[in-house]
């Protein structure tokens, strides 16, 4: 869709006459989110009655060059052969010959743009903004960890069947761990007691591991083997029921 209306704007505007400019190079250009978009020249040079024309055929020229640049990025992305299952792998999923000694990725980046947040506050914004400082304390206390298929065994896909999640992965050089990592309600301290911060006296709370979908080999009773979803641990929450006679 995108590609359609670049090429339908480009369309547009190459019926216009308008004075050709030189092409700039675009290659070689990393730093820059779309190079087409430089001008050259001062603002002297760029002055006059024909900034209109020059500036649309700049313009016609960065969405040429964009629509380049899309086409061989879809180019790229295009799974070969040896790297068709790439796609079926899941933030929380991870191939590996050893225990991963830390979170997935975006946990990792979750964490990083709150330090950039922290970093970019005053001194006394950030003492106030700090959650310890306000006494703040999670709903509920959770622990995650990275667990193996060998300690998972079995799961839940998603027509509800029970299959059986494979240690290992084959891939070209041998074979691969799968690691699953997951959330779920700690079984110590204050969750035994329901909720923090909701009043007994109209609420009943529990704090309960729910859990998601990702995608893992597993073979199913048949002994097929394939990629599929299956439900895994990922969040613990508060639920509330209201109490009743009050």
């Amino acid at each position: 869709m995108t590609i359609l209306f670049l090429t339908m704007v480009i369309s547009y505007l190459s019926c216009m006459k308008a004075t050709p400019m030189k092409e700039v190079s675009i290659r070689g250009q990393g730093s820059l989110a779309y190079p087409g978009l430089r001008t050259q020249g001062n603002l002297e040079t760029l002055s006059g009655p024909n900034d209109a024309t020059r500036g649309l055929t700049s313009l016609a020229d960065t969405f040429e060059h964009v629509i380049e640049e899309l086409l061989d990025e879809r180019q790229v992305i295009q799974p070969s052969k040896e790297n068709k299952d790439a796609d079926l792998y899941s933030s929380r999923v991870m191939l590996s010959s050893q225990v991963p000694l830390e979170p997935p990725l975006l946990f990792l980046l979750e964490e990083y743009k709150n330090y950039l947040d922290a970093a970019n506050m005053s001194m006394r914004v950030r003492r106030h903004s700090d959650p310890a400082r306000r006494g703040e304390l999670s709903v509920c206390d959770s622990t995650s960890e990275w667990v193996t298929a060998a300690e998972k065994k079995t799961a839940v896909d998603m027509s509800g069947a029970t299959v059986t999640v494979l240690e290992k992965v084959p891939v070209p050089k041998g074979q691969l761990k799968q690691y699953f990592y997951e959330t779920k309600c700690s079984t110590k301290g204050y969750a035994k007691e329901g909720c923090r911060g909701i009043d007994k006296r109209y609420w009943n709370s529990q704090c309960r591991t729910t859990q998601s979908y990702v995608r893992a080999l597993t073979t199913d009773n048949k002994k097929r083997v394939g990629w599929r979803f299956i439900r895994i641990d990922t969040s613990c929450v508060c639920t509330l029921t209201i109490k009743r006679g009050r």
